[in-house]
């Protein structure tokens, strides 16, 4: 490695830093003292998912998720759906606000395994996963709160956009996009862009709501 390279990567210039590695060893470390894998990321290829249809997977549980999720007006009768949910990182943080059901979608039967183990070992009750397609699933109806982290391209987040349409009629929709490549069709499913903040890696989290006038956010 040249020192220039290094250094970009010493400042941030170049994702992740050398700091960010170094802590994500630790704290993939300390998970496995009690059992745990949030954090370490497993390729496409290896989990056998088709990588035209599928983005690649990476944790996205830290302290800008948290700041998001701080910033909602989330109440107990409230239930949310991470679409992509990989090993439960995010949903991990989703925990510790008073959700009434925590649930995953996540296409990856070895992901659905790792991710169960993860909240059994963590007792956590109301979390739960689905080993289905986000343009299979037929209860989006069960939720109001739905977390994606750039799970898929654009040819399926259309059709997701329309699913979730289609079964929600009556009830308002809060969508948070992590890294949100497709914002444009959010925008043209009718959806209304609320609020961006910061993430990690500089490219947003969005908060989008069904309704334009919501008392979901604390803007």
């Amino acid at each position: 490695m040249s020192f220039k390279f290094f250094f970009l990567k010493l400042i941030g210039y170049k994702k992740p830093t050398i700091w960010q590695m170094i802590f994500r060893r630790i704290e993939i470390f300390y998970d496995s003292l009690y059992g745990l894998d949030f954090l370490s990321v497993i390729s496409n290829k290896t989990l056998g998912l088709n990588e035209e249809l599928v983005s690649k997977g990476s944790p996205s549980g830290n302290r800008y998720l948290y700041n998001v999720l701080k910033s909602l007006n989330i109440q107990k009768e409230d239930s949310i759906l991470d679409i992509g949910s990989a090993k439960g990182s995010a949903m991990k943080y989703f925990t510790m606000f008073p959700f009434k059901n925590i649930h995953g979608l996540e296409l990856s039967k070895k992901l659905v395994k790792i991710s169960t183990n993860n909240f059994k070992i963590l007792k956590k009750n109301n979390v739960k996963f689905f080993n289905k397609s986000a343009i299979d699933f037929q209860k989006y109806n069960d939720y109001n709160f739905f977390y994606l982290y750039n799970p898929f391209p654009e040819s399926v987040m259309i059709k997701f956009l329309e699913l979730l349409t289609s079964q929600i009629k009556h009830k308002e929709i809060i969508i948070i996009y992590n890294n949100p490549v497709c914002h444009n069709n959010v925008l043209d499913s009718g959806f209304n862009l609320l609020k961006t903040y910061p993430d990690m890696w500089g490219n947003g989290i969005n908060i989008y709501s069904s309704l334009k006038k919501t008392n979901k956010i604390n803007l």
